[in-house]
């Protein structure tokens, strides 16, 4: 037997094609992976390296609060509005104020009365303490004189008796006129310092109240909480805020870094649309905890140290906005360092 056309062996791959390696998914997975280790190298570590943290666009603040218990009666700004100073911003209503001022009215008025009364006794006693004064001298003359005839019995018994009964009787009245003058001149002069108290407190409620009229100390911008007609608050409670003064970010400092923070540091400040460069203005000595929207969810509150930026662009956020604050980096950086500096929008 023989064949016509030799047949290939199964077995013999000498001449078989190979498929290509697949390369360009290794690389791919390659790349990811190196990816995600840069990521974790990053959240876990990169604050030691790079200067990122949050902050909040400030300004200077004004707080309007309530001095007392009061309720709003009318409201004349709104959320946003630019106010100069010496505005009105809200009329207040508070019955415990008035109250006082219906006392305090009430107590002047019985002062005043008094003060009228004893000023009157005392003009009286004025008229009176001469008259007095004058009998008592003539009712000692006459028993003076009594006396010197007295040994001779040229009068009466009865008449020295009744010349000596006028005599203590005058002396006793002038006594009696004399204290109650000396009396009441203490009494008018305390009665003048607690009226001129009483109008003082009086006049000071006035100013302080004032109305319940609330007027802007400062100009500037009223912020995002304003009280609707009708709400109470207590005292201490706070109305509104007005924002005056040039605009800055307040930052939070990392915990840990191991590179220098100083005044003068220049900085990147980006909200995830717009960007604007910074430098340090100041570095407070004090601590706060961060606000919650910056809070891990997976870690303890923290507590950072403040940290003011002056913006040296104008500014492209508006107020309270939470920004980005990351370390100036140059401009052949590209978008990996830009990305680790926490800036990716720039």
């Amino acid at each position: 037997m023989k064949f016509l056309r030799k047949r290939p062996r199964p077995d013999d791959l000498t001449t078989e094609r190979r498929p290509p390696a697949q390369t360009l998914g290794r690389a791919i997975y390659v790349a990811l992976l190196i990816m995600f280790l840069i990521f974790v190298l990053n959240y876990f570590w990169g604050d030691y390296f790079i200067f990122r943290s949050d902050g909040v666009v400030m300004r200077d603040q004004s707080t309007v609060a309530a001095p007392y218990i009061v309720q709003v009666d009318s409201i004349y700004v709104s959320e946003g509005q630019v106010v100069e100073k010496g505005q009105l911003l809200v009329k207040l209503l508070s019955v415990e104020i008035l109250e006082h001022l219906a006392d305090l009215s009430s107590k002047r008025a019985t002062l005043i009365a008094q003060e009228a009364d004893y000023k009157i006794r005392a003009e009286s006693l004025k008229t009176l303490l001469p008259l007095a004064e004058r009998q008592d001298a003539r009712a000692q003359a006459t028993v003076t004189e009594f006396d010197k005839v007295a040994g001779q019995k040229l009068i009466p018994s009865v008449q020295y008796e009744q010349a000596q009964r006028l005599q203590f009787e005058a002396r006793r009245e002038r006594a009696r006129l004399t204290a109650e003058n000396n009396v009441l001149s203490g009494e008018v002069t305390a009665l003048d310092a607690a009226l001129a108290e009483a109008n003082a407190m009086f006049r000071d409620l006035q100013t302080v109240y004032s109305g319940g009229l609330r007027r802007a100390a400062v100009s500037g911008t009223i912020g995002p909480t304003v009280p609707s007609q009708g709400d109470v608050y207590r005292p201490g409670d706070p109305l509104m805020t007005i924002y005056f003064g040039e605009p800055y970010v307040l930052v939070y400092l990392p915990r840990r870094y191991l590179f220098s923070v100083y005044a003068g540091m220049e900085l990147r400040v980006w909200d995830g649309q717009h960007s604007t460069p910074g430098v340090i203005k100041e570095i407070l000595p004090v601590s706060n905890a961060l606000p919650r929207e910056f809070q891990n969810a997976f870690r303890p509150a923290d507590r950072n140290q403040l940290a003011k930026i002056r913006l040296t662009a104008p500014l492209p956020f508006p107020l309270l906005q939470k920004v980005r604050v990351s370390a100036a980096y140059p401009k052949f950086c590209g978008a990996v360092c830009r990305w680790m500096l926490g800036n990716p929008w720039d």
